[in-house]
């Protein structure tokens, strides 16, 4: 009978204590929803000024964002909290002892987190640049907190967790907008060297991909055992590395054929066992 007597007390009393948690309950989800939107427009603005900063890509403008949105949304939270008189001393130690668990369990995790704010910062690479991270090579298509995502040129995409890409070796092919293509070719001992090195310049003539400063470049490089070697040196923009590597091989042949320039090949000699033989 006490029990239920208890139960009927705190029933005839939950609509008085309803009544008085009820303006800070409305007073908390005013300022939660209040201010989450105010926070969002917060992120939003930081986002698109950071983004109108000279050297700030996308990426880092959308990270500067998230951290507006992320430190807003606690700050929000806490208020929230407050106006509902949660004793906010006991939540921190809840939300301190989640947080060294989490740090163990997501040392991995946490650790690509760093090098990927790091990465942010510091900016060794960018979208659009092709690199090699951690022994893979593609071009960036995308930075996140996480990972890197790279496509390569076979159209095939690489992640790459942002602790491997940064404590590697990283090799950006993009970083100062243009790159010196060598181009090696052999040429006979009877051939004349200034003929052929004039040949090998006159393919760069005309050509608006290679640049004119530095200049075209040909010298002898070595003296092999059955050919003059030559290379010839240019440089271009990044995007069209590919294409004149591509592109130039055919037109080498084709300048020092003009000139006879003979390319010297490999050759065999048979010697019959029998003539040997007779010989001796």
């Amino acid at each position: 009978m006490d029990i239920v007597a208890m139960v009927m007390e705190r029933v005839q009393a939950l609509p008085d204590m309803i009544i008085s948690i009820a303006p800070k309950v409305a007073l908390a989800l005013l300022i939660f929803f209040l201010g989450r939107m105010i926070v969002g427009k917060l992120s939003r603005a930081t986002e698109r000024a950071s983004g109108k900063v000279p050297n700030i890509d996308t990426t880092l403008s959308r990270f500067f964002g998230s951290m507006v949105l992320f430190a807003g949304t606690a700050a929000v939270i806490i208020a929230a909290l407050s106006a509902v008189n949660i004793n906010l001393a006991f939540l921190a130690t809840i939300v301190a002892s989640l947080f060294v668990a989490l740090g163990f369990a997501l040392q991995d995790t946490l650790s690509d987190v760093a090098s990927g704010i790091m990465l942010l910062i510091f900016r060794p690479y960018k979208a659009g640049d092709e690199v090699v991270l951690n022994g893979e090579k593609g071009v960036v298509t995308e930075i996140g907190l996480f990972t890197t995502s790279l496509k390569t040129r076979d159209n095939i995409v690489i992640t790459i967790g942002n602790s491997a890409a940064f404590s590697n070796t990283i090799k950006n092919f993009y970083h100062y907008n243009e790159r010196r293509l060598d181009m090696d070719v052999g040429i006979s001992y009877d051939a004349d060297i200034g003929t052929a090195i004039t040949a090998l310049l006159s393919i760069c003539q005309g050509d608006a991909r290679i640049r004119s400063v530095p200049k075209p470049w040909a010298k002898v490089t070595e003296l092999g055992d059955s050919a003059v070697n030559l290379q010839l040196r240019v440089w271009c923009d990044p995007d069209e590395y590919r294409n004149l590597k591509m592109d130039l091989p055919e037109r080498i042949k084709h300048a020092l054929d003009a000139a006879s320039i003979e390319i010297p090949y490999e050759h065999n000699t048979i010697i019959p066992i029998k003539a040997t033989q007779n010989a001796s």
